[in-house]
Formats: structure tokens, C-alpha cells, sequence
């Protein structure tokens, strides 16, 4: 078993994340051009920072589309684990590319020749940072609303970077008041961008970091564990979890438990428990490739912890 929800389920939620993800990406994409032009217009070098942000990431943005894509029209899972483990790999290297183009752009902005923004468009830019702002916020609220309805980590991991990027259009505002009430003062315009271009750049190494520890296939997370525990605890037959091991790799994790029940239990009835079991840890945990519940009469692990230290004595 493979989780519980049924093929068409499953490809109705898959065409509410691809539509949903498609939006955010056009949003962001528009906004990208928007800051750029600006940019052009107005020397600012926080919206070239800003728009090379919005757009580079949208690379990504198309490789989780496609894999996405790909995963809907359920290939075996491995093939999709293998799917995974391709666009994490991408992933790793294009945040480090990024992060080394940030601060190529950091480096001309603190070395370049150090001139006064145009005044003139301190207005114009306090208006579209508050535009970017509040359509950033809409968005990001969309996209969470929708990520938790049809339970989708990928939009909640996106609804994240939209807010993220509406918190650095606070900082494309402070540029814009600062070329209103001080706009000789050009060292806070340099400040300011210096801050935009390292905000990207702890982005981009928090991607590879989360990256490099996927592909590393690093143990699950302490929650991951507890979470299984609640849900094998949950069942009123299960007197004890005696053992639990996890193993992850490539994304993907795989579950071996051993649980105790009434030592009267009937064969059938264990192996109801134990199939129930395994889909409710599929169901409920994200990306549990396999489940194995193993059964054992209630006092087993005590009677086994006893044993041990029996042999230890007589050692």
C-alpha cells in the first residue's frame, strides 16, 4: 500500500497545486520585469537585486512544475523518489550559482563609483514597494490557504518565499523614504541594498544546505518520529511501541515499527491492525514510501530486556 487517497483524488490535487503554483509564478515573474524596468529608470540598485531575484528563482519554479507534472500521472516510487533526488541535485547548484551572482552585484554596488539616487523617484518608488507589497501579501495568502486545504508542502514552502519577498519590499520602501526626506544621504541607499543582496544570499545557502542534507540522506527528523509514534498510539489495539526505526534517502522514508498488542489477539485481527496501521502512517506523514508494522504480544520487549541483562550477569 501507497497511502489511501484514490487516483482521482489524487490528480484533482495535483491540478489545484499546478494551477496554484502557475499563478504565483506569473505574479512573481511580472513583478520581476516591473523591478527591473525601474531599475532601469531609476538606478536603484535594490530592484535589480530584488527583479534578478524574483526571476532567477522562477528556474526552479519550473523544474518543481514539471516534476510535479510527472508525479501526478504516478510513476512507480521510485521513479519518483528518482524524479526528487534530479531537482534537488539542480537545485544545490543553481542556489549556489545565484548566491555567487548576488554577490558579484554586491561587489560592483560597494566598489562602484558612489553617486546620489534621482530624488524624483522617491515618490514613485515608495508607490510601487507598496503595491509589490501588498500584492505579495494577497498572493502569499492564496497560495497558503490553497497549500493547506489539499495539504501540499510545496505551496506552504511557497507561500513562504512570497512572504519572504514581500518582507524585502519593506526594504525597497525604507529606499524610497529615504530618497524623499534624506536623499543626499546616499550611504543608506548603499546600506540598504548590501542588506537586500545578503538577505538573498542566506536564502540561497539555506536552499543548498537543505539540498546537501537531502542528498546526504540524513535521518528523519525527531518530529517525524513523534508523529508516527502519536499515530501508531492512537490505535486503541496498540498497547506499546516497542521499536521504531527510520530510514530516509532521497526525500523518501521508509518505516519499520514494532508494536505490542493482547497477547489473545487472533492472527487475523493483528494483521488488520497491522495493514490499518501502515496506512495511516502512509496517509498522515509526508513521504513514507514504506510502512511495515510488526506485531508482538504484549510483554515481549520487557521479556527480551530481562534476557539481555540475565546474560549480562552471568557474563
Amino acid at each position: 500500500m501507497h497511502g489511501s487517497g484514490t487516483p482521482g483524488k489524487d490528480t484533482a490535487r495535483a491540478d489545484i497545486a499546478t494551477r496554484t503554483l502557475k499563478i504565483s509564478m506569473v505574479v512573481t515573474i511580472i513583478i520581476g520585469i516591473v523591478e527591473l524596468v525601474f531599475w532601469k529608470l531609476s538606478e536603484n540598485e535594490i530592484f535589480l537585486i530584488e527583479g534578478i531575484g524574483n526571476l532567477a528563482w522562477m528556474v526552479p519554479d519550473l523544474v518543481m512544475l514539471y516534476t510535479l507534472g510527472i508525479s501526478s500521472r504516478k510513476p512507480d516510487w521510485s521513479m519518483h523518489y528518482g524524479y526528487r533526488r534530479a531537482e534537488t541535485i539542480f537545485l544545490l547548484f543553481f542556489s549556489l550559482i545565484v548566491a555567487g551572482l548576488m554577490l558579484v552585484l554586491l561587489h560592483g554596488a560597494l566598489t562602484g563609483p558612489q553617486e546620489p539616487l534621482p530624488a524624483e523617484y522617491g515618490p514613485a518608488t515608495i508607490l510601487l514597494s507598496l503595491v509589490i507589497i501588498v500584492v505579495l501579501a494577497f498572493l502569499g495568502s492564496y497560495v497558503l490557504e490553497v497549500g493547506r486545504k489539499i495539504k501540499s508542502r510545496l505551496l506552504i514552502l511557497d507561500s513562504l518565499v512570497i512572504r519572504m519577498d514581500a518582507a524585502s519590499a519593506v526594504i525597497l520602501l525604507a529606499s524610497g523614504i529615504f530618497l524623499v526626506i534624506m536623499p543626499s544621504f546616499h550611504l543608506i541607499q548603499i546600506f540598504l541594498t548590501v542588506l537586500v543582496g545578503l538577505v538573498l544570499i542566506a536564502y540561497c545557502f539555506n536552499e543548498a544546505r537543505h539540498a546537501v542534507t537531502e542528498l546526504l540522506d540524513a535521518n528523519p527528523s525527531q518530529e517525524v518520529s513523534n508523529l508516527i509514534e502519536m499515530i501508531a498510539e492512537e490505535v486503541p489495539e496498540v498497547r506499546f511501541v516497542s521499536d521504531q526505526r527510520l530510514r530516509s534517502f532521497g526525500g523518501a522514508i521508509s518505516v519499520d515499527i514494532t508494536i505490542e498488542t493482547d497477547p489473545d489477539m487472533t492472527l487475523r485481527e493483528a494483521y488488520r491492525i497491522a495493514s490499518g496501521l501502515e496506512a495511516r502512517i502512509q496517509s498522515g506523514v509526508e513521504n513514507v514510501i514504506e510502512a511495515r508494522v510488526r506485531v508482538n504480544p504484549a510483554g515481549t520487549y520487557v521479556e527480551k530486556e530481562m534476557g539481555m541483562q540475565e546474560d549480562g550477569t552471568q557474563h
